[in-house]
Parts: structure tokens; C-alpha cells; sequence
């Protein structure tokens, strides 16, 4: 018996319509309209950026351009002198930011820090080196480990102490570089809840009577305390309005004044503020216009936030270190109004 005779469909055919296909699907590809999304799915945060002048605190006094490649920290000596590091180098600039000379360092320091004897402290990533007054190098401390990513120093009489953003804790050192104790760990029987840092932001400081501060960043709000690592009070502000701290880890970086008034710098929203000692906002330093909006953030590829840290000197004004911008900003309290 014969075979039944298929009937197949040809080749060139099956290609024609392979080809039509591929035509359509471009087609409703490049013509298909999509609902844009409601406001309430729009990421838009530019009525947060913007500040009531008359809650601008600060003026700015003066801007000073570095002759520094990738700056990255500031501290103001004792003496008026500022220094600011930045890739292989830390720049000496008098009070009025005229430059006084260089330390030569390897890398970039991620912070610096004078101690009451006039000794530099130098955060590098993972260990922290000592210099003399004058910039000699004298020696590195024990490395901390390969997550360990030093971000802030702070020093007295008798102690240093370090941020590290890696390990999400402060350590805590004798003037020799002994490591004494680490503050700032989990420990719900101390009712201390632990450091929470997504990013590598973290920051430590002295208020004018020596009591430590921590920034835990994650919890957007400031720790309180004591040597023996035991927590004595906290407080934490989130919110996207202006006396709060908005997104994943704020604020990056703060500093005290004489007065005990506590400056702040976020990122994502890039504005420096002050709080009063009870912590209610007292105003704004600088606002997103004069530091950098969030679209003009994104639009620099800086992985870094904008302003990269902030000092006080002995007037009190407020210094902010731009990054990309390669700029230390000054800005000094407007005189009340009559």
C-alpha cells in the first residue's frame, strides 16, 4: 500500500513568516503606551529639598579651592590650622585657607584627627596611622581586619576611639594603640540595640565635655556613651521632613560646636543643619541648593556622597568639604535680625 503523501509547508515560507513576526513584535514594541504611574509611585523628593530662607541659619563666608586630588576628611587643630586629606597628601591651610604646606601620606585617608598633644591621627581604612605634631610619621596601629573600614577618629586625654563601618563598631584605644574595649555591639541585656550601618557611613565625636557620641546611621539618630561601652541615653529623628533624617542611613557626618550645638550633614537630600543640646532643630547651615540637589548627585557618578565631612573652628563657623567639587566651604551664623 502506498504511503499517504504529506503535505508540508516550505522552508522559504516558514522564513517569511519568522521575518513577519519579528516585524510585528518591534512594532507594538516601539508604538505600545503605557500609563505613566500615579503621583503616589513618583520618587520625587524636590519639595523636601527645598527650605524656608528664613529657616537659613548661615551664610556662607567663603570658598576655598584645593589644590588636592579626591579629598576626603577635615579636622581644624587646635591652633586654627585646617587640614584636609585627599590622595597622598593632607593639605595645612592657615585659618583663611591660604596653604601652609603638605603632609605626604600613602593613599587617602578616609579621616583624620588631632589628639590634645598635638598628634595626628589618620584613618586608613583599615588601621589607623600616627603622625607628630609636625607630620612625621610614627607609627601604625594593629589592623583591624580586612572587613574593618575606619571613617571617623576622635581623640582625648587618654583614648582614642575609632568608627569602623566594616565591623559596626567603635573601638576604643590608650594613646599607645592598645586596643581596649569595642562599643556600640548588639547587647539586648545592656539594652544596647547595635550599630546599624548599610553603607560606609559612621560617625564619632566629643561634645565641648567629653562625653561620646556615635551616629548609628541605620536607626538615623545619635547614641550616647560612656567609656565602659554601656549606653547612657540615644535619641533618633527619621522622617523626610526637614528636622528628620531621611533614607537608609543618615546623617553621614557630625560635629559640635563650643556651645553644644550639633551639626549634621545628610546625603541623598544633601543639607547641613544644627540642632540645639535638647535636640530641636534650631535651623539650616546649608540648604540642597547651596551643597548639591539629589538629581545633581546622581548625575555627578559620585558612588560618595557630596559633601565628604564637616569641622568646626574656633569661631565656630562651619566648614563642609565638597568632594567632586574640590571645595572647603565656610559658613558663619548670620547676625540676628532687629
Amino acid at each position: 500500500m502506498d504511503a499517504i503523501p504529506k503535505h508540508l509547508i516550505p522552508a522559504w515560507l516558514w522564513a517569511v513568516l519568522a521575518v513577519a513576526a519579528m516585524v510585528l513584535a518591534l512594532a507594538l514594541a516601539l508604538t505600545e503606551r503605557r500609563r505613566e504611574p500615579g503621583p503616589a509611585l513618583l520618587y520625587d523628593v524636590s519639595p523636601y529639598e527645598a527650605v524656608d530662607p528664613a529657616k537659613v541659619l548661615f551664610r556662607e563666608a567663603k570658598r576655598i579651592s584645593l589644590n588636592l586630588d579626591a579629598p576626603t576628611a577635615l579636622c581644624v587643630r587646635g591652633d586654627g590650622t585646617i587640614l584636609v586629606a585627599g590622595q597622598d597628601a593632607v593639605l595645612v591651610l592657615d585659618s583663611s585657607g591660604g596653604e601652609k604646606g603638605r603632609i605626604a601620606v600613602e593613599g587617602a585617608p578616609d579621616c583624620l584627627a588631632e589628639g590634645p598633644d598635638g598628634r595626628l591621627y589618620l584613618g586608613m581604612r583599615t588601621r589607623i596611622a600616627v603622625h607628630d605634631p609636625h607630620g612625621t610619621h610614627l607609627q601604625s596601629w594593629q589592623d583591624l581586619g580586612p572587613r574593618a573600614w575606619i571613617t571617623s577618629i576622635v581623640a582625648d586625654e587618654q583614648h582614642v576611639f575609632a568608627a569602623d563601618a566594616g565591623n559596626k563598631v567603635i573601638c576604643r584605644f590608650d594613646i599607645s594603640g592598645n586596643l581596649l574595649n569595642r562599643i556600640g555591639e548588639r547587647d539586648p541585656e545592656r539594652d544596647i540595640p547595635g550599630l546599624v550601618v548599610p553603607s560606609p557611613y559612621i560617625d564619632v565625636l566629643l561634645d565641648p565635655g567629653g562625653g561620646l557620641w556615635v551616629v548609628n546611621p541605620g536607626r538615623l539618630g545619635f547614641e550616647h556613651y560612656r567609656a565602659d561601652g554601656s549606653l547612657a541615653s540615644s535619641w533618633y529623628r527619621p522622617g523626610i521632613e526637614l528636622d528628620g533624617f531621611s533614607g537608609c542611613c543618615n546623617p553621614i557626618h557630625a560635629v559640635f560646636r563650643s556651645d553644644a550645638s550639633l551639626v549634621t550633614v545628610e546625603k541623598g537630600i544633601n543639607r547641613v543643619k544644627v540642632y540645639s543640646p535638647d535636640t530641636t532643630l534650631l535651623g539650616v547651615v546649608a540648604t540642597p541648593e547651596m551643597i548639591g540637589t539629589l538629581a545633581e548627585a546622581a548625575a555627578s557618578f559620585q558612588e560618595e556622597a557630596l559633601v565628604r565631612d564637616v569641622a568646626v573652628d574656633s569661631e565656630d563657623r562651619v566648614l563642609v568639604l565638597h568632594g567632586p567639587r574640590r571645595e572647603l566651604l565656610i559658613f558663619e551664623e548670620r547676625a540676628p535680625k532687629n
